[in-house]
């Protein structure tokens, strides 16, 4: 059988989710360099982003379309509820995700960390700009992980997994740590998430 290449910066959300899915569905795969910034990276991902999925022939580009190979192609267990409103209300909590939790939390991590990546300091502002709308995502999130432990039921979706590495690298930052406080729910599917051996064997501080 071909490897599979998750082709990513082990640092990147998206990325962590899409190895997160590849471990949690039990594909064994490696992580590949993704050099956004050349040529050749284009004939992977057309708009210069990552992660990218390489199997054999087989090449996926955008996060979700990987997970839902990932899930899809391969045995192990169903990271997707097989009923029509399960997998509808995941797939809504990856829209959320993608679309108003990674510029919320994806935010304030970039702006916390400012100095790494550019010559200014942190808009302080635009942190507290996003207060207010992360207070409201973990609101909601504690909200659908209190009855079964999980995003999405009671037991590991791919709702999970994007979300999972958002809210783990938010908790890091003044703001993150202020609002999990105020919502011990999502600390503790945090915790729970953690504890998983798929999260710790795709930790990105172990894989740097």
């Amino acid at each position: 059988m071909s490897s599979v290449i998750i082709h990513t910066n082990v640092f990147s959300p998206f990325g962590w989710t899409a190895r997160l899915t590849a471990a949690e569905k039990g594909v064994p795969h490696e992580v590949g360099p993704a050099d956004v910034t050349s040529p050749e990276w284009r004939s992977l991902h057309p708009f210069g982003k990552m992660p990218v999925l390489r199997h054999g022939d087989v090449v996926v580009y955008e996060t979700l379309a990987i997970a839902h190979y990932l899930d899809s192609a391969f045995a192990g267990p169903a990271l997707q509820p097989s009923d029509p409103l399960g997998q509808t209300t995941v797939l809504r909590w990856i829209s959320v995700s993608n679309n108003y939790a990674f510029p919320v939390m994806n935010g304030l991590m970039k702006e916390r960390s400012a100095a790494a990546w550019r010559s200014e300091p942190p808009d302080e502002a635009a942190i507290q700009a996003m207060r207010a709308p992360l207070a409201q995502q973990l609101e909601l999130i504690g909200q659908a992980v209190t009855p079964g432990g999980f995003v999405v039921g009671d037991r590991f979706t791919l709702a999970d997994a994007f979300l999972f590495p958002l809210t783990h690298f938010v908790s890091f930052t003044p703001e993150g740590a202020q609002a999990l406080a105020a919502a011990p729910a999502v600390a503790r599917w945090l915790d729970r998430m953690r504890a998983r051996p798929a999260v710790e064997a795709t930790n990105p501080m172990a894989a740097a």
